[in-house]
């Protein structure tokens, strides 16, 4: 019997968790903070069946179900994590079959990787991390808690991607390079040398344009 699972956020994002989650756990809806929600079908036969956080750890423990966040905002995301670590609820961590995932590699508690990725050797992911179809993390990188790498990105080996970090779609990241705690790249950029915290990047190569405050 398969584990169960309730979608904590019923947007796109959470569409795209189900999905991933579909062949290795039971689905059993989603949570949203929204109370005219509840109810409502969000994709297939799934539903909103739990409203507010506080609601959701009692739903999760008469269910004997695990949480997944589909939250994109990386500081929300964040938010939530700890909140529901508090709470003592199981944070899951959702891997489509599609994945190839190094036996080698560690991916964290409530991490999401969607279809199409790879993770290669000895490569650390941390916990409350999306990564998003399609992109691929090469040998002996880190990517740290809460960050986002969108659909497309690509990493060289030995790359670090720091905390609540966004990568956006298509990024490709040069091989030994670090990029800092909560700062965004944007689409398409090529990160070719190390990016500090707190900075929006695009370009390529990538050139910091900005500070950034999440």
């Amino acid at each position: 019997m398969k584990p169960r699972l309730v979608i904590l956020g019923c947007g796109g994002h959470g569409k795209v968790v189900a999905d991933a989650a579909a062949a290795t756990w039971d689905v059993l809806g989603f949570a949203d903070e929204n109370p005219d929600r509840m109810g409502t079908t969000i994709t297939g036969d799934l539903s909103v069946v739990v409203v507010g956080v506080d609601a959701l750890a009692g739903y999760c423990r008469e269910h004997d179900a695990a949480v997944v966040i589909a939250v994109g905002h990386n500081l929300a995301r964040k938010h939530l994590f700890e909140r529901l670590s508090a709470t003592g609820l199981t944070l899951a961590t959702v891997i489509h079959p599609s994945a190839v995932i190094s036996a080698t590699a560690t991916i964290g508690a409530g991490t999401v990787v969607f279809a199409g990725t790879v993770v290669n050797p000895d490569t650390t992911i941390g916990d409350n991390v999306i990564v998003n179809t399609g992109a691929t993390i090469d040998h002996d990188s880190k990517v740290a808690d809460h960050a986002h790498l969108s659909p497309g990105v690509a990493t060289g080996g030995t790359v670090t991607i720091g905390q609540g970090t966004h990568l956006g779609v298509g990024v490709s990241v040069r091989n030994n390079t670090d990029i800092g705690a909560w700062s965004v790249v944007g689409v398409g950029a090529a990160v070719v040398q190390n990016l500090p915290d707190n900075v929006v990047a695009y370009g390529v190569p990538a050139r910091v344009v900005a500070k950034y405050e999440p």
